[in-house]
């Protein structure tokens, strides 16, 4: 099983119940602070609200309205919900019974605190798991569960034979379906060769460790994982690891520059090789009663969120050889703001020659500044001093082609995904005020903002 069911499996292996012989958890959080209902402190609006009305669900059909539809912010009851302050209430008049209760205890623990603890792993009760375990995910799908307990597992107990990892260019539904003829992604296609028999895979797992025949073959190797890219170039391929990350996977740094006006788009913020100099600083104004909005739809064209004033846009010139993207991309970045708390949000994309600015992988990466040194402890942040963030931008598998362009975007809200940023410091679920933030970014000698891409060279990985 996937998602819920994903999670459910790992949360039966921590009985250790004898019967219990194999598991293959799919496309499940894992951490419930850092994706789902939260991001790294950001609480999770539109998506999780509507998920404890999935939950009631005994069919799709009976759902009032489509689930994770962004368009919902002019629904006229989900709408109102999605803007609702206090926080606490939001969700009164479209939630009711276990499942206003689940919400209203939900949104009170953005922290990893005792809330969390028994739906949550150690590195004790990970390397308690001693059992085969087969992790599929996909690089359009929003969890990170899979990849994260894999390379966790890799940590303690390297190499065990009996581990497997499975990434595919899918979202979400598509890992728990058999992945033979599934659709694009927006405006990225499905590659014919992407296809993979999930349900044969499944049985020959099954075959192997539940039924004992050690003839079955699973995979080529314990990890397979799938590279996207241009049409007819060396991308568009699996490839097998002994490991993930896999080895030989270096990191290359592209740092921000710009002459003072990132903002602008077309503007002047690149992304570069060169560690910066004396470059001066960018600012923008964020709102939350005019947030930045989420996509309508995702891996598609992203220029007219790009084009905001509230949002800075950082360039790369034109790649003269082919980068492939391989693990986790993060930004380190190097801000102020005249607020007690706010929120730094970050996308990574493909710019190609006509102008399309299209993600490659699910990296809504995101902090809140109170949580910057960590989930187990709250710190509102000194107003206009500057603040180091680390941001988890996401997973991929992706090669950028030649001629095609890297761009960052930053922004300080992501709605109705995610819940606006008061600015105020005060306790989030109760806050009824709000306030206008002054943002600045700060990318010189003394601040050198910039993306971490892992990557692998051409030809490492067969």
């Amino acid at each position: 099983g996937s998602s819920y069911l994903g999670s459910t499996q790992l949360l039966a292996a921590k009985s250790k119940h004898p019967a219990l012989k194999c598991i293959m958890p799919t496309a499940f959080i894992g951490d419930f602070t850092r994706l789902f209902p939260y991001m790294n402190g950001i609480p999770m609006r539109s998506l999780f609200m509507q998920w404890h009305k999935v939950a009631d669900l005994v069919r799709w059909d009976d759902l009032d309205a489509a689930y994770g539809d962004m368009a919902l912010v002019k629904h006229p009851a989900w709408g109102k919900a999605f803007r609702h302050r206090p926080l606490i209430e939001a969700a009164n008049e479209v939630l009711d019974g276990d499942k206003l209760t689940s919400w209203q205890d939900s949104i009170q623990h953005p922290m990893a605190d005792n809330f969390w603890r028994d739906i949550h792993f150690s590195d004790k009760e990970l390397l308690e798991l001693d059992l085969p375990i087969f992790f599929t995910d996909g690089w359009y799908d929003s969890t990170i569960g899979p990849i994260d307990f894999f390379t966790r597992f890799e940590a303690l107990n390297p190499n065990r034979p009996d581990r497997y990892l499975l990434v595919g260019p899918w979202n979400h539904y598509q890992t728990a379906t058999n992945s033979v003829d599934d659709p694009a992604n927006g405006d990225r296609p499905m590659p014919e060769n992407a296809a993979q028999d999930l349900v044969a895979q499944r049985l020959a797992f099954f075959e192997r460790y539940l039924k004992g025949n050690q003839s079955a073959k699973v995979q080529e190797n314990r990890v397979h994982v799938y590279i996207t890219g241009a049409k007819g170039s060396d991308a568009n391929r699996w490839i097998n690891a002994s490991t993930f990350p896999v080895p030989d996977t270096e990191t290359l740094n592209f740092y921000l520059h710009s002459e003072g006006d990132a903002r602008s788009f077309p503007g002047n913020g690149g992304l570069t090789l060169d560690v910066p100099g004396d470059d001066p600083k960018d600012h923008y104004v964020y709102d939350p009663s005019l947030a930045t909005p989420t996509e309508a739809e995702e891996f598609t064209d992203r220029r007219e969120i790009e084009i905001r004033s509230d949002v800075l846009t950082y360039t790369s010139a034109p790649l003269t050889k082919p980068l492939t993207i391989l693990g986790e991309l993060e930004l380190v970045l190097y801000a102020e703001t005249d607020c007690k708390d706010t929120d730094w949000f970050a996308q990574v994309t493909e710019v190609f020659p006509d102008g399309r600015s299209v993600a490659f992988h699910y990296g809504h990466g995101g902090v809140r500044a109170r949580y910057r040194k960590g989930l187990t402890e709250e710190n509102l942040i000194p107003e206009n001093t500057v603040n180091k963030f680390t941001i988890s931008l996401g997973l991929a598998g992706h090669q950028i082609a030649v001629g095609n362009k890297l761009r960052l975007s930053i922004f300080s809200s992501n709605f109705p995904l995610f819940d606006p940023n008061t600015n105020t410091g005060n306790e989030v679920v109760s806050d009824v005020e709000a306030k206008t933030a002054n943002q600045t970014i700060f990318h010189d000698k003394a601040h050198p903002s910039h993306v971490i891409f892992p990557i692998i060279p051409s030809g490492s990985v067969k």
